[in-house]
């Protein structure tokens, strides 16, 4: 008889079919390569001036024939933000607590990294966040190019939901939607291949489950990832396109034998949160506490965008199931061996000056868009609106007072001075409901305005 920890994951791929999303892609190219004509990729692209073998704004060199190259690239967000009530929010069980800070500033990510081709076919990168007084690796692997695709190998995102896919770089507002935030699989160590194809994406991959630490009591678990996605129509010349796209994960939860109580499994804290919209205050509303007992979960996604000259809309729904195991140790609730969690979110996006989002039909993301009139030719920079709604519902928690749900509301605009360089700004209110019986009977509420900005540059 075949293992369920099998049979779950082969269902979940059948359905999905051969879906993914492209961790690594990054910024528009300069020149593009010959080898992969029409798609700006990062890692392969050329430096455009053959007599010139640095440059200084985007540091990159190779060799006389192209086979070897090697660049440099980092980022820094720097984040401030105010919460207009920071009074009795739900971010606490407690009815008559939960108060937040006022305000508060943080380094959202500070990214230094390094990449590159060798021998014409093996691209390699090494990435490192140095954010919340600690090192952390974003990327690490080595992938081999195919003619049209590549295989990867090392530390990388889960291919999944095309606001996950796209780099935080060029993401439009300050933070992903909610239940993106809240649901979508972080980066692991795994094995992957995607395509490289200019009119649609496809990916597949196997990931463990314990990030880059270690435990030696820890069996790490592992997820099963995919995504796909096209473009029904596109017309570059007048700036049309649309995008639409499907994500699929399966993945089996790490845990330890209690040896105490014979073959019993201990699994590790399941966490899915989303906070205020911003980090630099700390309010989790969504998975501010962790699910316990949770034997294995899945999670789907669907996408849709366009694009329309400077105007675009973008939306996705995410679904979560989680299933816990009765005979795990310190079960408790029986009556909640499975929860479902889901959410969804739409935007749009008007730039004022006439640019328009750089959509990737090839890795199903979006890369940088092009500033039109900088400030250091004269010009005024770029300008972007934006509006975005969107909701999360985490109300089947195991424990009655951890049960959350949000909807969250933005207006933003984005000013790009440069093409590397942008400063947002949110106002978002948030619409927040916690637990049962807390208050003569009833749930926890809070609601309040939420003010964040954001400096953010690259190189």
């Amino acid at each position: 008889m075949l293992n369920k920890h099998l049979i779950r994951p082969a269902a979940t791929l059948a359905v999905a079919g051969l879906l993914a999303a492209p961790a690594f892609a990054g910024d528009t190219a300069d020149e593009l390569e010959d080898r992969f004509g029409g798609l700006d990729y990062e890692p392969v692209m050329d430096v455009p001036d053959r007599d010139v073998r640095t440059r200084v704004n985007k540091f990159r060199v190779e060799t006389e024939d192209g086979r070897h190259r090697f660049g440099i690239r980092g980022r820094l967000m720097t984040d401030f933000a105010y919460v207009d009530d920071n009074y009795k929010t739900t971010d606490d069980e407690r009815a008559d607590r939960g108060d937040l800070a006022k305000y508060g500033t943080i380094i959202r990510r500070a990214r230094l990294g390094a990449l590159g081709i060798m021998y014409d076919n093996w691209e390699w990168q090494l990435e490192v966040d140095f954010r919340d007084d600690e090192i952390r690796f974003a990327n690490a692997y080595m992938a081999y190019l195919f003619d049209s695709g590549r295989l990867a190998v090392g530390h990388f995102k889960e291919p999944f939901s095309l606001e996950s896919s796209t780099s935080s770089r060029r993401i439009s507002f300050i933070e992903r939607a909610a239940p993106v935030d809240a649901y979508r699989p972080s980066r692991q160590i795994g094995i992957m291949y995607e395509t490289l194809v200019p009119n649609w994406y496809g990916a597949f991959g196997v990931f463990g489950g314990d990030g880059v630490a270690r435990d030696r009591d820890v069996t790490e678990g592992f997820s099963v990832a995919a995504r796909a996605s096209f473009a029904p129509f596109m017309d570059q010349q007048n700036r049309v396109w649309s995008h639409l796209g499907a994500s699929a994960n399966y993945r089996a939860n790490a845990y330890e034998y209690e040896r105490s109580r014979g073959r019993d499994r201990e699994y590790e804290s399941v966490r899915m949160r989303t906070r205020l919209g911003t980090r630099a205050v700390d309010g989790r509303l969504i998975g501010e506490n962790d699910m316990e007992n949770v034997e294995d979960y899945t999670t789907f996604a669907l996408e849709a965008a366009a694009g329309f000259g400077p105007f675009s809309l973008q939306g996705e729904y995410i679904r979560q199931r989680l299933s816990r195991d009765e005979d795990s140790r310190d079960f408790v609730d029986p009556d909640t061996t499975t929860m479902t969690h889901d959410g969804y979110y739409v935007q749009a996006s008007y730039f004022l000056t006439g640019e328009s989002r750089n959509y990737r039909a090839f890795s199903g993301d979006f890369g940088a868009t092009r500033i039109l009139r900088p400030v250091s030719e004269g010009g005024r920079g770029g300008w972007e609106l934006l509006a975005r709604y969107a909701t999360a519902d985490s109300y089947e928690h195991h424990e009655p007072d951890d049960r959350q749900s949000i909807d969250h509301y933005t207006l933003g605009l984005n000013w790009y001075p440069e093409q590397d360089i942008v400063l947002k700004f949110n106002a978002m209110y948030v619409n927040a409901e916690r637990g049962e019986d807390q208050i003569n009977g009833d749930s926890k509420k809070w609601d309040s305005w939420v003010y964040a900005m954001r400096f953010q540059f690259e190189f």
